[in-house]
């Protein structure tokens, strides 16, 4: 387990769908499309260093191939996923970060199972 509370790890889209087959093809492309994907894992949703996780959001917006994140996040049921467009993503975490309240960016990363 990380300290932050998360896990930001980058993965090429076939591996992802190949290792994951409760993300579709179709929720990529959705969500931006592209041949790499961000794979966000989250620990504990209220734990997360949200500086540390806008930044680096922020930093694969403008350097990384990625235009998407898968999110995992577990529940009693196993590990949920849910694929959010980046940009999306990075702008709910400068919020939470510009705001101080985190609860948009909670609420995006609940699993809807």
């Amino acid at each position: 387990m990380s300290t932050c509370g998360y896990t930001l790890q980058r993965e090429i889209v076939d591996v992802l769908l190949h290792d994951n087959p409760h993300i579709t093809g179709n929720q990529i492309q959705e969500a931006g499309g592209g041949v790499v994907a961000l794979v966000l894992s989250v620990e504990s949703a209220r734990k997360m260093r949200l500086y540390r996780l806008a930044k680096e959001l922020k930093f694969h917006s403008r350097y990384s191939a990625a235009r998407v994140v898968a999110v995992s996040m577990p529940t009693e049921r196993g590990t949920a996923w849910e694929v959010l467009p980046l940009p999306y993503l990075q702008g709910l975490a400068d919020e939470a970060v510009y705001a101080k309240d985190q609860r948009r960016l909670e609420a995006a990363l609940r699993p809807r199972v």
